[in-house]
Protein backbone atom coordinates (compact mmCIF):
# COMPACT_ATOMS: atom_id res chain seq x y z
CA UNK A 1 0.00 0.00 0.00
CA UNK A 2 2.56 2.11 0.64
CA UNK A 3 3.55 2.15 -2.44
CA UNK A 4 0.53 2.41 -4.06
CA UNK A 5 0.21 6.23 -2.55
CA UNK A 6 4.46 7.06 -3.04
CA UNK A 7 3.31 6.40 -6.84
CA UNK A 8 0.50 8.59 -6.75
CA UNK A 9 2.91 11.30 -5.39
CA UNK A 10 5.36 11.09 -7.57
CA UNK A 11 2.98 11.14 -10.33
CA UNK A 12 1.39 14.42 -8.64
CA UNK A 13 5.16 15.81 -8.21
CA UNK A 14 6.34 15.17 -11.20
CA UNK A 15 3.39 16.69 -13.66
CA UNK A 16 4.36 19.60 -10.91
CA UNK A 17 8.10 19.98 -12.04
CA UNK A 18 6.76 19.43 -16.12
CA UNK A 19 5.59 23.00 -17.48
CA UNK A 20 2.05 22.56 -18.01
CA UNK A 21 1.56 23.40 -21.58
CA UNK A 22 -1.91 24.76 -22.80
CA UNK A 23 -3.62 25.78 -25.63
CA UNK A 24 -2.44 29.16 -27.15
CA UNK A 25 -5.11 31.40 -27.41
CA UNK A 26 -4.97 34.25 -29.15
CA UNK A 27 -5.34 37.54 -27.19
CA UNK A 28 -6.53 40.61 -28.34
CA UNK A 29 -3.75 43.05 -28.91
CA UNK A 30 -3.90 45.72 -25.70
CA UNK A 31 -3.16 49.24 -26.56
CA UNK A 32 -0.56 51.22 -24.93
CA UNK A 33 -1.10 52.48 -21.79
CA UNK A 34 -1.28 56.19 -22.58
CA UNK A 35 -3.45 55.63 -25.09
CA UNK A 36 -5.95 54.63 -22.25
CA UNK A 37 -8.76 56.85 -21.83
CA UNK A 38 -8.50 57.40 -18.17
CA UNK A 39 -4.35 58.19 -18.99
CA UNK A 40 -5.76 60.69 -21.95
CA UNK A 41 -7.25 62.43 -19.21
CA UNK A 42 -4.01 63.10 -17.59
CA UNK A 43 -2.11 63.91 -20.57
CA UNK A 44 -4.60 66.63 -21.45
CA UNK A 45 -4.62 67.79 -17.79
CA UNK A 46 -0.88 68.09 -17.97
CA UNK A 47 -0.70 69.70 -21.26
CA UNK A 48 -3.47 71.90 -20.16
CA UNK A 49 -1.45 72.72 -16.39
CA UNK A 50 2.29 73.26 -18.86
CA UNK A 51 0.45 75.46 -21.21
CA UNK A 52 -0.98 77.57 -18.39
CA UNK A 53 2.63 77.55 -16.38
CA UNK A 54 4.48 78.94 -19.36
CA UNK A 55 1.85 81.38 -19.58
CA UNK A 56 2.51 82.25 -16.26
CA UNK A 57 5.73 82.36 -16.71
CA UNK A 58 5.43 85.06 -19.45
CA UNK A 59 3.12 86.88 -17.53
CA UNK A 60 6.19 87.26 -14.57
CA UNK A 61 8.89 88.35 -17.26
CA UNK A 62 6.39 90.71 -18.73
CA UNK A 63 5.47 92.39 -15.43
CA UNK A 64 8.82 92.31 -14.20
CA UNK A 65 10.20 94.45 -17.43
CA UNK A 66 7.47 96.99 -17.04
CA UNK A 67 8.20 96.97 -12.90
CA UNK A 68 11.92 97.83 -14.43
CA UNK A 69 10.45 100.69 -16.59
CA UNK A 70 8.73 102.95 -14.03
CA UNK A 71 11.59 101.90 -11.78
CA UNK A 72 14.14 103.83 -14.57
CA UNK A 73 11.82 106.39 -15.47
CA UNK A 74 11.61 107.28 -11.79
CA UNK A 75 14.90 107.66 -11.85
CA UNK A 76 14.98 109.94 -14.89
CA UNK A 77 15.95 108.05 -17.73
CA UNK A 78 15.14 109.31 -21.04
CA UNK A 79 12.16 108.09 -22.93
CA UNK A 80 13.96 107.53 -26.12
CA UNK A 81 16.82 105.35 -24.20
CA UNK A 82 14.07 103.63 -21.79
CA UNK A 83 14.01 100.59 -23.91
CA UNK A 84 17.45 99.71 -24.01
CA UNK A 85 18.21 100.31 -20.06
CA UNK A 86 14.89 98.02 -19.42
CA UNK A 87 16.51 95.37 -21.40
CA UNK A 88 19.83 95.88 -19.74
CA UNK A 89 18.44 95.88 -16.29
CA UNK A 90 16.34 92.69 -17.44
CA UNK A 91 19.61 91.19 -17.50
CA UNK A 92 20.67 92.19 -14.64
CA UNK A 93 17.23 90.58 -12.69
CA UNK A 94 17.98 87.56 -14.27
CA UNK A 95 20.92 87.49 -13.06
CA UNK A 96 19.96 87.84 -9.54
CA UNK A 97 19.15 91.37 -9.01
CA UNK A 98 16.55 92.67 -7.96
CA UNK A 99 14.64 95.57 -10.40
CA UNK A 100 15.24 98.36 -7.96
CA UNK A 101 19.04 98.00 -8.09
CA UNK A 102 19.30 96.69 -11.40
CA UNK A 103 17.95 100.55 -12.22
CA UNK A 104 20.43 101.72 -10.13
CA UNK A 105 23.04 100.14 -11.63
CA UNK A 106 22.51 100.78 -15.17
CA UNK A 107 21.71 104.67 -14.29
CA UNK A 108 25.06 104.64 -12.68
CA UNK A 109 26.76 102.99 -15.14
CA UNK A 110 25.21 104.69 -18.40
CA UNK A 111 24.59 108.35 -17.05
CA UNK A 112 24.13 109.21 -20.61
CA UNK A 113 20.64 107.56 -20.13
CA UNK A 114 19.51 110.04 -17.46
CA UNK A 115 17.42 113.54 -18.48
CA UNK A 116 19.25 116.37 -17.38
CA UNK A 117 16.59 118.72 -15.70
CA UNK A 118 17.11 122.48 -17.39
CA UNK A 119 15.96 125.32 -15.97
CA UNK A 120 14.63 127.63 -17.89
CA UNK A 121 14.54 131.35 -16.31
CA UNK A 122 11.13 132.55 -15.85
CA UNK A 123 10.30 136.29 -16.54
CA UNK A 124 7.53 137.99 -14.79
CA UNK A 125 6.31 141.06 -16.38
CA UNK A 126 4.02 143.71 -14.18
CA UNK A 127 0.60 143.71 -15.80
CA UNK A 128 -1.02 146.08 -13.67
CA UNK A 129 -0.25 150.09 -14.16
CA UNK A 130 1.36 152.04 -16.32
CA UNK A 131 4.66 150.84 -16.34
CA UNK A 132 3.81 147.69 -18.50
CA UNK A 133 3.58 147.65 -22.48
CA UNK A 134 0.23 146.94 -22.64
CA UNK A 135 -0.92 150.03 -21.22
CA UNK A 136 0.63 152.44 -23.81
CA UNK A 137 -0.92 150.14 -26.57
CA UNK A 138 -4.47 150.64 -24.87
CA UNK A 139 -4.05 154.16 -24.27
CA UNK A 140 -2.69 154.98 -28.17
CA UNK A 141 -6.36 153.10 -29.20
CA UNK A 142 -8.47 154.47 -26.52
CA UNK A 143 -7.90 157.93 -27.84
CA UNK A 144 -9.35 156.85 -31.16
Amino acid sequence: MTNEISDVMTDENASAKEPTQANPIEQPASEPVTKLPENKEKQEDNAEKAELIGQLEALEAELLKEQIKVKLLILGILTEKLEDGASMAYGLCLAGKTPDDAANEIIDAYPHFKGVRKKLPQFSTESAGSGDGFSAIRRIFSTR
